[in-house]
């Protein structure tokens, strides 16, 4: 089970079931805190299709993002890794 950092009450959480998920790399949050030596991979979870790419039309506009990607399977825990949950990207 993937799971996601959660700021809010600093706890681990699986990452939500969806039918795509949008991927990127956070340039800027990937090296520090919670992500020293690691790689921070943004996820965020999408109803469907249209929402998906709604939201990779956005992310695209953010410069600290890069290798952004839709995808329909749900990431898979990597050594390395550390994932965050942006569910604030799906309404921009």
């Amino acid at each position: 089970m993937t799971e996601y950092f959660d700021s809010k009450d600093n706890t681990f959480k699986p990452i939500p079931d969806a039918k795509w998920y949008v991927v990127s790399e956070d340039k800027f949050m990937s090296g520090w805190g919670r992500a020293i030596d690691k790689k921070n991979l943004c996820v965020i979870p999408c109803d469907d299709l249209a929402e998906a790419e709604r939201v990779e039309t956005y992310i695209q506009s953010r410069a600290e993002q890069k290798r952004i990607r839709i995808v329909a399977k749900k990431p898979k825990t990597k050594p390395n890794v550390i994932y965050s949950l942006l569910l604030e990207w799906k309404n921009k």
